[in-house]
């Protein structure tokens, strides 16, 4: 497999909207700590250790590029690289391909393999890329996971597994559900990525039992959007046109501001609250707009920068970190909080704005 470095063409309308984000996301926030050069660490962050690689020390990135969330990803994993390139070190993000998939990661990872990166960070699909994580890791890589807790990452000899806990991320989503709503009777519909997506799926169960003893009901146990924000506009308008007493809708994983577009078309703002996931440009504006009542974020910089930047480390100096399994924190953003919050008004990497 030919890994590809960059980022591959996406759907009209969403390539035009990450194609801004990517460009946003090079030139960083308000007050931009992102300039080049070694000492521009970030508090909160990881550090690169002090001791010296005898030979470059080549980390891997691999991720997909099918809504804005992988800007941020991206833009850690950039970040890292920037902070590296003093300490021999060097950091490429890799589109993986077009399905995400446990097979897709599998091979994107050995290809990264064969290509040479003694440090590979990705995307897990599954717990199907352990197996990849034992065989690695008996060569001498190191290997970290992003996006997903898994317990099998460190079982199987992985370096790090950096991520939002999901399960309780949804519990926190129909918390906020239910605050929003004022606690009325009402439908809510779930939008996901995929059912066999291990964190969207986790996020969806965990929102499904913490509406339990609630006065809302959900519409089904929720629609596949893959990722899509039109295809989650589409089915937000589904809802909205099939449920006179929907009041709320939920989108576990990519493009929730279609969501929101789809909320605001209606005119129904006031009495339908959107929650997703992801602070993104696209999503602080529907926040601002007022079309989506808030999002939860991931960290989703961090789950570039400090894999990234923690493989480097394990791989110059044998050991791993304390933790393998850490989780990314994951505030709950409004209009109330946005400004401690929005990635255009603090500077770049700033823990919670991502």
């Amino acid at each position: 497999m030919k890994l590809r470095t960059g980022i591959r063409s996406f759907t009209r309308g969403t390539a035009v909207l990450v194609a801004v984000a990517m460009l946003a996301a090079a030139c960083g926030g308000g007050d931009d700590k992102a300039a080049s050069g070694p000492s521009d660490l970030i508090d909160g962050r990881p550090s690169p250790t002090d001791q010296k690689p005898s030979s470059e020390v080549k980390i891997a990135m691999i991720g997909f590029a099918n809504n804005p969330y992988w800007v941020s990803v991206k833009s850690g994993a950039d970040y890292a690289n920037r902070v590296l390139s003093s300490r021999n070190g060097k950091v490429d993000w890799i589109v993986a391909g077009d399905n995400i998939d446990v097979q897709t990661v599998s091979s994107a990872i050995k290809g990264a393999d064969a290509q040479g990166y003694k440090g590979i960070g990705f995307f897990i699909a599954g717990e199907g890329n352990c197996a990849d994580i034992k065989t690695l890791s008996a060569k001498g890589n190191k290997l970290g996971a992003y996006n997903t807790l898994f317990d099998c990452v460190g079982s199987s000899g992985g370096t790090v597994n950096y991520a939002q806990e999901q399960y309780k991320a949804g519990q926190a989503a129909a918390k906020e559900m239910i605050k929003a709503t004022g606690g009325k009777a009402g439908k809510v519909g779930i939008i996901v990525s995929q059912f066999t997506a291990p964190g969207s799926e986790q996020r969806r169960k965990g929102f499904v039992d913490g509406l339990q003893g609630s006065s809302l009901t959900l519409v089904g146990q929720g629609v596949e959007a893959k990722d899509s924000a039109s295809n989650t506009f589409t089915a937000a308008q589904n809802y909205l046109q099939s449920n006179t007493d929907l009041v709320g809708i939920y989108a576990t994983a990519g493009g929730p501001f279609g969501a929101a577009q789809a909320v605001a078309a209606a005119n129904k703002q006031s009495s339908v609250k959107v929650i997703g996931f992801d602070i993104t440009t696209e999503n602080i504006e529907a926040i601002k707009n007022g079309s989506m009542y808030g999002v939860i974020g991931q960290d989703a910089f961090g789950q570039g920068y400090n894999v990234a930047i923690q493989l480097y480390n394990a791989v110059v100096t044998g050991k791993n970190p304390d933790q393998v399994t850490q989780e990314a924190e994951a505030p709950f953003v409004t209009k109330d909080n946005l400004a401690q919050h929005d990635p255009s008004a603090v500077p770049l990497g700033t823990p919670g704005a991502s």
